[in-house]
């Protein structure tokens, strides 16, 4: 849906998806080491620009630009939806090859569920074949974790998913535990790293 939400964080910032970012999606989502874990997608701009049209009248529904706050270019996509009764699920989660947004871009998908958009609860499942994505959530620190067999159907294939759940009171923890990595980040892009 059209929204406001914009988050800054030490190094990267959230903002709203507009029509002028459909070339990007359409990349990232073209991207083959990406879209092995994507359904496939027209790589049509045009074919975008309607999907987005499509979105914007969507309600519950969040969708982000990662960027990096000194150059203000674009490194990722995240979102916010589903939001129902107090709870949502997160991701729609791509970055550029090599980025280093991934550790404060999820700390902002959870800030804006907790603090902008004052739900109880949010999950985020990750089709279990992405053991690095699986790992990244595990190392987060989120303890509610459980197998989804057969949850997402890719390329008519019937896979596992793995689904993290955290909730608002174990959100203060995390937090903590994210921003202090975002802050390591940050000081590393300062660096030149």
């Amino acid at each position: 849906m059209r929204h406001e939400l914009s988050l800054s964080g030490a190094a990267f910032g959230l903002r709203p998806v507009r029509d002028d970012d459909a070339e990007f999606i359409v990349g990232l989502r073209s991207d083959p080491e990406l879209g092995r874990w994507l359904n496939p997608t027209s790589s049509k701009v045009e074919d975008q620009l309607a999907w987005l049209a499509r979105y914007y009248e969507r309600p519950g529904d969040y969708y982000f630009v990662i960027e990096r706050l000194s150059t203000g270019a674009a490194e990722g996509l995240i979102g916010v939806y589903d939001v129902e009764g107090g709870e949502a699920e997160w991701g729609r989660w791509l970055l550029k090859p090599g980025s280093l947004a991934a550790v404060e871009s999820a700390a902002l998908i959870y800030r804006c569920a907790f603090e902008q958009l004052g739900l109880d609860a949010v999950c985020c499942r990750t089709l279990a074949a992405n053991e690095r994505v699986v790992s990244f959530h595990d190392s987060c620190g989120i303890a509610e974790r459980r197998v989804l067999p057969g949850h997402v159907e890719l390329r008519g294939e019937r896979l596992g998913a793995v689904e993290h759940r955290l909730t608002r009171g174990a959100w203060p923890a995390i937090d903590a535990r994210l921003t202090q990595l975002a802050q390591l980040t940050a000081r590393r892009l300062q660096r030149g790293a």
